[in-house]
């Protein structure tokens, strides 16, 4: 009986809280970098596509607006997702992130869209 107690706490020592939250803050970041990168992707990408656009069409710089308003708006999502994490509200805090980086992303698109329909 001695032995199955000993063997028990054994295990209780293995699985410690404090590595899995280490472990848990490593994989958010990774996470968070792994999004932020596609994000930043498509807003490059967006940002090349307006530079040709605007010598095409003779764009002023305010045709860049959103593109700068999705970048400067998802980096504050990232730090109030960071906040929520903190704050033990992970699973929200990756919902937050995927969904604004969607929002981001498909907003993007739109406004591209409709860019590139005023040049057909």
């Amino acid at each position: 009986m001695a032995d199955s107690v000993t063997s028990a706490a054994k295990q209780m020592q293995y699985y410690d809280d404090r590595q899995n939250e280490k472990a848990a803050k490593i994989i958010f970041f990774v996470f968070q970098a792994c999004i932020f990168l596609l994000v930043y992707g498509v807003v490059h990408t967006s940002f090349a596509a307006l530079h040709i656009a605007a010598k095409k069409h003779n764009l002023t710089f305010m045709a860049y607006f959103p593109v700068i308003f999705v970048l400067i708006f998802y980096m504050g999502v990232l730090y109030k997702t960071v906040k929520m994490f903190q704050s033990q509200k992970k699973i929200d805090a990756v919902l937050w992130s995927l969904g604004w980086a969607g929002a981001g992303i498909a907003g993007l698109y739109f406004y591209l869209s409709a860019l590139a329909g005023i040049s057909s």
